[in-house]
């Protein structure tokens, strides 16, 4: 890592042995120290501490949005070294998905609270279809494009306003559960991004070009693979939400 970024923070003290179970070492960097050391962008910067500085700053914001690991703590190495290369031809998108994907599997399965992955992204998947736990949101600013279509907004920009709720969670959690479990399909907004030829551009609100250029694939069956989390795309079983069923 030292070779990517100049260097690296200092190993932590060796814990003692009745509480070595108790201390896990993670794999990476912790973002204090990132922001202490990367924080400030060095003025007349040569062409190596450009490409430093964009490592870094990618390597935060992935570990942080797309790849977060639960903790909140630090940004896991292998990341980093994903940005060994800039013009990598790789699917970050579907690495997110899959990501995500294995984040959920494991989350159900274990006896402790947290979970990974682009909390984001879920979150706005599940405020746009289902009427659980969706906050109520507060008109957004328009978005200065400057008659750029690349520059409009991604769909999460209509939740960029919300008005937090401050109940309890533990009481929220119960009933959000209990009204997941009775949901019908007729409470289930299938197609929130809009049908036929408005699709992605709905009229109260003009998505980014980037967002459904890719849409030919979106039916594709195929693995989504991100390192160690291997995880099906399986778009047929979920047909209603591209207006196919």
């Amino acid at each position: 890592m030292h070779a990517l970024i100049g260097m690296v923070p200092l190993e932590p003290r060796e814990p003692e042995a009745e509480d070595k179970k108790k201390e896990r070492v993670a794999a990476g960097a912790p973002f204090t120290w990132i922001t202490y050391h990367f924080g400030t962008y060095p003025e007349e910067a040569n062409e190596d501490e450009v490409n430093t500085h964009t490592r870094v700053y990618m390597w935060y914001v992935i570990s942080r949005t797309m790849f977060a690991d639960g903790t909140c703590n630090n940004a896991p190495w292998m990341w980093l070294k994903a940005f060994n290369v800039f013009d990598s031809k790789w699917s970050w998108g579907s690495a997110t998905l899959a990501y995500l994907y294995r984040q959920l599997d494991e989350a159900c399965c274990r006896p402790s609270g947290g979970i990974g992955g682009c909390m984001l992204a879920l979150s706005i998947w599940s405020w746009e279809r289902l009427p659980v736990g969706r906050p109520k949101t507060v008109k957004y600013e328009d978005w200065d494009h400057k008659d750029d279509p690349l520059r409009l907004p991604t769909w999460a920009y209509k939740w960029d306003v919300l008005n937090e709720t401050t109940d309890d969670p533990s009481v929220m959690h119960k009933l959000y559960k209990i009204e997941l479990e009775t949901i019908t399909a007729e409470q289930v907004e299938w197609e929130p991004y809009g049908r036929g030829e408005i699709f992605g551009n709905p009229i109260e609100f003009r998505l980014n070009l980037m967002c459904t250029r890719d849409r030919d694939r979106w039916h594709m069956r195929c693995p989504l693979i991100c390192n160690w989390a291997v995880e099906l795309h399986l778009p047929h079983r979920v047909y209603r939400q591209f207006g196919l069923f």
